[in-house]
C-alpha cells in the first residue's frame, strides 16, 4: 500500500502531465489561427481594420456589423471562414414544436484577450510620485458572436488594477433579433437582456465605447452613465436607429431606470450596411481610406433614474452631432443633468475633432466644459489633446495630455487647477 507521501507525489506527477497535455492541445488548436488578431478577424480571415479605425472605434461597416448581431450585413455566410457547428437539422423547423428549433454555435471559441497599460506623468502638483507605471491597468477576456440568424451574444470578464488591489467585473448579454419582422420590417425590433446599454446609455455619436482616447468623456463620468443590468429594445434602418431600455442601478429603492436614444444619419454607409462602395477583393481588403464615410449624424438621449431611499428623480437629457468628411471628423454635444437628491444641475458641452494623417496615425483634440448652475466651486473646463498610433492593426499606442483651464473643485480645496494636468502614454493590444 502506497504511503501518503508517495500518493501525493503521484498526484503531482499526474497533474503535471495533465497540464502539459492541455497546454499542447491549446497551442495546437490556436497556433495557426491566432496570429495576434481578435475573434472576428479569425472568423472572417480579415484585418481588424475592416471594422475599426483605429480600434476600438468602429467604422461605418463595423457599426453595421455590431447592429446586425456580429454578422456582416449582406451575404455573411459567403465570407465566414470558420464554419459554425449545427445545433439541429433545418428540417426541425417544419415539425416545430415537436422538435427544438435548429440553430448554430461558433465553430471555434469566439474569444479574444485585450490588455491595456498606462504610464501617467503629472508635471505639476504636490504628488510624491509624479510618474505612475500601471502595467497592466486592465485585462479583459472577451467573447461575442451569433447563434444562427436570430440570436447574438456578448460576454466580458474584466480585471482592473486599482492601487494594491484588483477588481473583477463580469458583463454579458443575449439578444433576440428580428422579432415581428414580418409585421414591422427586418431589424426594426430586437430584444436584449443582461448588462445592456453598452452602446446606448450615452449620446449616440459621442460615446466612450466608440472612442480611442485615453480620457473618458467628461459627461459620462459626471452624470454617472454606464451599462447596467436590465432589458433593452432596439432597432435600425438605413438612416435611423433607436434604443430604449429599463435597468436597475440603485439597490436602495425598488424603482427602475428608463432611457432612450435615437440617431439619424445622412449620407455614407447606412446603419444597415447599405450604400457602401464595394472594393476589389471583397471583405478581406483594407484599402487606403477605408475609414472614410462622408456623412452627417445627429441624435438625442434621455435617461431618468431614481436614487436614494426616497427615490428622488435624477434626469439627463442631451443631444450631439458628428460630421465625417474625407479624413476629418468633427463632433459636438450638450447634455443637462438634474439630480434632486443632491440638488445639482449640471450643464456639459464639448467639441472634438480628429484627423487621419495616415491610416495608422490619428491626432485628436477635445474641449469640455462643465458648469453647475446652483452650486459654487464646481465648474470645470479642460482640453484633451493627443494622437493614436497603430503599431499594428491590433496594437495601439496613445500619447495624450489633459490640460485644465478651470478646475474649481481642486482650487476650492487649496490646490491649483494645473495640479490635475496629466501626460499619459497608453499601450492597448488585443488578440
Amino acid at each position: 500500500m502506497a504511503s501518503g507521501k508517495e500518493e501525493k507525489m503521484r498526484r503531482i506527477f499526474l497533474g503535471g502531465i495533465f497540464i502539459v497535455v492541455l497546454s499542447i492541445l491549446f497551442l495546437t488548436f490556436f497556433s495557426e489561427k491566432a496570429n495576434a488578431i481578435p475573434a472576428f478577424a479569425r472568423k472572417y480571415k480579415t484585418s481588424c481594420a475592416l471594422c475599426h479605425a483605429p480600434f476600438p472605434r468602429l467604422t461605418a461597416m463595423g457599426d453595421a456589423f455590431r447592429l446586425n448581431g456580429y454578422k456582416l450585413p449582406e451575404a455573411d455566410e459567403i465570407y465566414v471562414k470558420e464554419q459554425p457547428v449545427s445545433m439541429g437539422a433545418e428540417a426541425y423547423k417544419r415539425i416545430f414544436p415537436e422538435a427544438i428549433w435548429p440553430s448554430t454555435i461558433p465553430g471555434a471559441p469566439p474569444l479574444a484577450i485585450r490588455a491595456v497599460g498606462d504610464v501617467n506623468y503629472h508635471p505639476f502638483g504636490p504628488q510624491t510620485n509624479r510618474d505612475e507605471f500601471n502595467f497592466p491597468a486592465e485585462v479583459s477576456l472577451l467573447g461575442a458572436g451569433s447563434f444562427g440568424q436570430d440570436f447574438a451574444f456578448f460576454a466580458q470578464l474584466e480585471f482592473e488594477k486599482e492601487e494594491d488591489s484588483t477588481t473583477t467585473t463580469a458583463l454579458a448579454w443575449l439578444m433576440w433579433q428580428n422579432l415581428f419582422s414580418g409585421l414591422i420590417g427586418e431589424h426594426h425590433f430586437n430584444l436584449k437582456a443582461g448588462n445592456v446599454g453598452r452602446q446606448t446609455i450615452a449620446l449616440p455619436d459621442t460615446r466612450n465605447e466608440n472612442s480611442f482616447t485615453i480620457e473618458d468623456y467628461l459627461y459620462v463620468t459626471e452624470l454617472d452613465l454606464d451599462n447596467e443590468p436590465g432589458f433593452q429594445a432596439d432597432g435600425y434602418g438605413r438612416h435611423w436607429r433607436y434604443g430604449v431600455g429599463v435597468v436597475e442601478t440603485d439597490p436602495d429603492n425598488s424603482d427602475k431606470d428608463f432611457y432612450g436614444a435615437v440617431a439619424f444619419k445622412i449620407g455614407g454607409i447606412g446603419f444597415d450596411g447599405t450604400g457602401g462602395k464595394s472594393e476589389a477583393g471583397g471583405v478581406g481588403t483594407t484599402p487606403s481610406g477605408y475609414w472614410r464615410d462622408d456623412s452627417v449624424l445627429f441624435g438625442g438621449f434621455i435617461y431618468r433614474s431614481r436614487v436614494g431611499v426616497n427615490a428622488d428623480p435624477y434626469d439627463r437629457i442631451g443631444g450631439d452631432a458628428r460630421v465625417y468628411y474625407k479624413d476629418v471628423s468633427l463632433a459636438a454635444g450638450y447634455i443637462h443633468g438634474s439630480n434632486d437628491q443632491t440638488e445639482e444641475n449640471k450643464n456639459i458641452w464639448f467639441g472634438e475633432a480628429y484627423y487621419f494623417v495616415f491610416p495608422w496615425m490619428v491626432p485628436y483634440l477635445r474641449y469640455e466644459n462643465l458648469s453647475v448652475t446652483n452650486f459654487d466651486n464646481m465648474d470645470q473646463a479642460r482640453f484633451i489633446v493627443g494622437s493614436a498610433m497603430l503599431l499594428r492593426a491590433n496594437i495601439r499606442v496613445n500619447l495624450e495630455a489633459r490640460i485644465y483651464t478651470k478646475n474649481e473643485p481642486l482650487e476650492a480645496a487649496g490646490s491649483e487647477k494645473k495640479d490635475a494636468d496629466q501626460i499619459a502614454l497608453r499601450l492597448d493590444w488585443a488578440f
